[in-house]
């Protein structure tokens, strides 16, 4: 790599980008939502009791003709998950995580496709799609409805 003025200048600005995605909205509403859930102790029982019940259910989760308790241990991962995810400092966190990855997918697909539009833009979400819209309808009116 040839380090001249257009690689000083490029690495000005990826730093202002950084530092306003760092101050931006997204990110703000995401640090508040992260200190809300690392404060909130009901919901971290939620998560400790979701991920003993996830660890126990993987142990036999290979083998489930010769786990008597398969089924039993199953359920109780789904309804310890479904415990936390109703949780409302849960929620917030995942919706404030949520936004932030949009953007940050929003900022790679641009990014990439300035260098060209044949670029595959890869977020690693499954709900992301190249273009104006973000999530399916039914994904937005859920989101839309816990406000």
């Amino acid at each position: 790599m040839i380090i001249n003025e257009e690689y000083f200048a490029l690495e000005d600005q990826t730093l202002r980008l950084v530092e306003a995605i760092c101050n931006g909205q997204e990110m703000t509403a995401y640090k508040e939502a992260k200190r809300h859930l690392a404060q909130d102790d009901v919901a971290k029982a939620k998560i400790k009791v979701f991920n003993e019940a996830k660890e126990a259910y993987e142990r036999v989760e290979a083998y489930p003709d010769f786990a008597p308790d398969y089924q039993e241990l199953r359920q109780r991962v789904y309804q310890a998950k479904r415990l936390m995810d109703l949780d409302e400092s849960v929620y917030r966190f995942r919706a404030a995580e949520r936004e932030l990855q949009l953007l940050l997918d929003g900022v790679s697909e641009r990014l990439a496709h300035a260098v060209s539009p044949d670029i595959l833009v890869s977020a690693g979400d499954p709900f992301f799609q190249s273009g104006d819209s973000t999530l399916p309808a039914a994904c937005q009116i859920h989101i839309s409805s816990r406000g």
